[in-house]
């Protein structure tokens, strides 16, 4: 009789844990697989549940939010990554308000990620970056420009005892088509071969 009561128990228990484990899993999982906590919680827990959601609001833009743009300039393939703090104009936007902002005032700049600590955005632009340095000639005499923000050429230096016409005609040639450089060391070894 202790031995078919015995099994009597491990058979039951065996039952019980199955049902118990088939029983949860059908309610903490709805048809996605994801977790659903409605079938646990009382209808009381629901409806305050539901009004917690409603009153959850979205994220916006703070004064600590930092915007970092990177900028990809497809003349010379560089990318610059620029961080800022958020502008005032932008303060407490929310992500649709402010996608709205950028398509109405930047279009050609992508959002990339958006939350209240940190916005990433993403640009082209079809010139050179600023890092550059143009040795040409201005007025006959060896000059350096520079490149701006715009990808616009501006006279940055003029060495008026350098006059171009005592070059050999081939350096001339280079110096009228512009020679582009990329660092301040590489703009020293092409200003000295011309002005050594």
């Amino acid at each position: 009789m202790k031995k078919h009561n015995l099994i009597l128990v491990i058979l039951f228990a065996t039952v019980l844990i199955f049902t118990s484990f088939i029983y949860g899993y059908k309610i903490t999982k709805n048809k996605d697989g994801k977790e659903n906590n409605n079938a646990l919680m009382t209808e009381e827990q629901q409806k305050d549940s539901s009004e917690l959601e409603i009153l959850r609001e979205d994220e916006r833009i703070s004064p600590n939010t930092f915007i970092e743009k990177s900028i990809h300039y497809k003349d010379c393939n560089h990318n610059i990554i620029k961080l800022n703090d958020a502008d005032d104009e932008i303060i407490n936007m929310t992500e649709s308000q402010y996608k709205k902002y950028m398509k109405e005032n930047y279009s050609n700049i992508k959002i990339v990620d958006f939350s209240s600590e940190r916005i990433i955005l993403q640009e082209e632009r079809n010139h050179m970056c600023p890092n550059h340095y143009i040795v040409s000639e201005s007025e006959g005499k060896i000059a350096i420009y520079r490149i701006d923000e715009n990808g616009e050429k501006y006279l940055d230096k003029v060495f008026n005892d350098y006059p171009i016409s005592l070059l050999k005609k081939i350096d001339q040639d280079k110096l009228m088509e512009g020679i582009v450089v990329d660092s301040e060391e590489e703009l020293s070894n092409v200003l000295e071969n011309f002005i050594s």
